[in-house]
């Protein structure tokens, strides 16, 4: 049943949905940080990429401290003083990517950039009728995995996509009876969920 499932796909490479402009990809935030003193941050942000999620996370990806934000204009102080010695990074998650800023807390201060040193472009999901349309920005050359779930979570397709910068599927639905499935997409180590349904 599933194979046949599988088979009834009609999957079509989207050629790209969304054009971007090399030029101002990373025009949706302007961040800003001064040092304050030895461990005080001062980060400005100017946003355009919606909602953000404004993360201080550990090498380990452990969540020390969260916040959402909506708005153009964010700054905030952060006192570094209570972080003990080794690698961490503020991770600035928008509407479209997340941000990537790493720094050092040493026995004198920290070490920080004032550079985002990482850009992740999240993968969009759109649904036009029976077509689901999927497409991931890929400018690191991340690995993109598609996964389409029924409502009892029974995989009916998978695909890993590789080796483009614009990397995209198309699921058509037609075939499948009617009821809510779950696109899963994962690239980079983030996985990325969403809720598509057949009339």
């Amino acid at each position: 049943m599933k194979n046949l499932i599988k088979k009834s796909l009609l999957i079509v490479a989207v050629l790209t949905t969304v054009v971007i402009s090399a030029t101002n990809i990373n025009n949706n935030l302007d961040i800003k940080v001064s040092t304050i003193d030895s461990k005080l941050i001062d980060l400005r942000l100017k946003n355009s990429d919606g909602d953000l999620t404004i993360s201080v996370k550990d090498s380990y990806g452990e969540v020390l401290y969260s916040e959402e934000f909506s708005g153009s204009y964010f700054s905030k102080k952060y006192d570094l003083n209570t972080l003990p010695i080794g690698n961490y990074y503020f991770e600035i998650e928008g509407v479209t990517k997340i941000n990537l800023m790493p720094f050092t807390v040493t026995s004198r201060g920290f070490e920080f950039n004032n550079e985002i040193t990482s850009t992740y472009y999240k993968p969009t999901v759109r649904q036009e009728g029976d077509l689901i349309l999927i497409s991931k920005i890929a400018f690191n050359e991340e690995n993109f995995e598609i996964n389409l779930y029924d409502d009892e979570f029974n995989l009916l397709y998978n695909e890993l996509l590789a080796g483009e910068v614009n990397l995209g599927k198309a699921l058509n639905l037609k075939d499948l009876k009617s009821g809510s499935y779950k696109v899963v997409t994962k690239s980079a180590g983030k996985i990325f969920e969403q809720n598509v349904y057949k009339k």
